[in-house]
């Protein structure tokens, strides 16, 4: 992970913790206060963020994944275990089209090869 994308990941997880540590925010039931507790770069752009929830001592997981459009931003949302199964088995769709993709990586130069009647 790049540095910009590390001092961004670190201001945002603090920003949701302040989000979510309104007493007065909805679904607030128990009045918490959130604290980033862990930061766990997952790849180059995406984390983990588990916060320390106050008084209950409880832990939330958050999701983040960087988005590079309009300068970058970070985006998150505490999945659920039916959000982790749906991405497990989202790698199957995800490797079937870059297996799709790949061939068409070369139509071009197979073209070209048909046309010139050489071989490269």
């Amino acid at each position: 992970m790049n540095k910009d994308s590390a001092i961004k990941l670190k201001a945002f997880a603090q920003e949701i913790a302040d989000r979510f540590s309104h007493k007065d925010r909805e679904k607030n039931f128990n009045k918490e206060d959130f604290h980033v507790h862990k930061i766990t770069v997952l790849s180059d752009t995406t984390a983990s963020i588990i916060y320390l929830k106050e008084p209950s001592k409880k832990f939330a997981a958050a999701f983040m994944y960087y988005v590079n459009s309009s300068g970058g931003n970070w985006h998150y949302f505490f999945p659920t275990d039916s959000h982790v199964s749906g991405m497990l088995n989202f790698k199957d769709t995800l490797l079937a089209v870059e297996r799709a993709n790949f061939p068409r990586n070369f139509d071009e130069i197979v073209q070209e090869q048909q046309l010139t009647g050489s071989a490269q």
